[in-house]
């Protein structure tokens, strides 16, 4: 039987990251070629301690961040136990008014790359994969852009309106402010975000990593934006 129930958001804790953290995991596998190459082995217990060290010292030391767990309620509840409430999606909205850095040891501790080759070809992906959102937050005369950094949902849980509440989070976020809101989307996404109003600005993003790592599966992504609705 489908999981029921209804889905809130809420600003989640530092306690709340590790089940979010494998939340992630299991929405993503091994389909998202950036995210394995970003949580190195994020499947497997010290992966999955690693990145949740990672997402708790960003959570902690960014002041324009906010990260918010989705959670779904049972519609029935046992009358002697009640049944708690499931983490059920993570999402990351950063209200960016300077655009990231395009070198990967500005912006991330290197060493969550030990392997030499892999951090590499990571600082490649990276200094592409900023080009779009700092042309957007480039663009908004000081004003900033509203990106999604991160949204995931528990494959046992999606089609409950997770993914959808927690887009619309950060576009209500942003309509509040007047900017735009960004983001770089997987195939499967553009669904969510393109009923959340968002339009295709760059249909396929563009890694050029060079020779040396032109065989190395690389991200399929699509660059969105969205006005605010004023």
């Amino acid at each position: 039987m489908a999981p029921t129930g209804k889905v809130s958001i809420a600003v989640l804790s530092d306690e709340d990251i590790p089940t979010c953290f494998e939340v992630m995991s299991q929405s993503f596998g091994h389909d998202k070629p950036f995210v394995d190459m970003y949580f190195p082995n994020h499947d497997t217990p010290s992966g999955q301690a690693q990145g949740s060290e990672r997402l708790t010292s960003w959570k902690n030391t960014s002041e324009v961040s906010t990260f918010l767990k989705a959670v779904i309620s049972p519609d029935i509840q046992d009358a002697h136990e009640k049944t708690p409430e499931r983490i059920i999606g993570l999402g990351i909205w950063t209200l960016m008014k300077t655009p990231p850095p395009p070198e990967l040891e500005k912006a991330e501790n290197i060493e969550s790359w030990p392997d030499e080759e892999d951090r590499e070809f990571m600082a490649r992906l990276w200094s592409e994969y900023v080009i779009p959102r700092s042309g957007a937050v480039e663009e908004s005369n000081g004003e900033g852009a509203y990106v999604l950094e991160l949204l995931a949902v528990h494959p046992d849980y999606q089609r409950l309106g997770a993914g959808t509440a927690l887009v619309k989070w950060g576009t209500n976020a942003a309509d509040k402010l007047g900017v735009k809101a960004v983001v770089e989307s997987s195939p499967v996404g553009r669904r969510v975000y393109q009923k959340c109003g968002f339009d295709i600005e760059i249909e396929e993003m563009r890694f050029d990593v060079g020779e040396r790592f032109a065989k190395r599966r690389k991200p399929v992504l699509t660059f969105m934006g969205r006005e605010p609705q004023l």
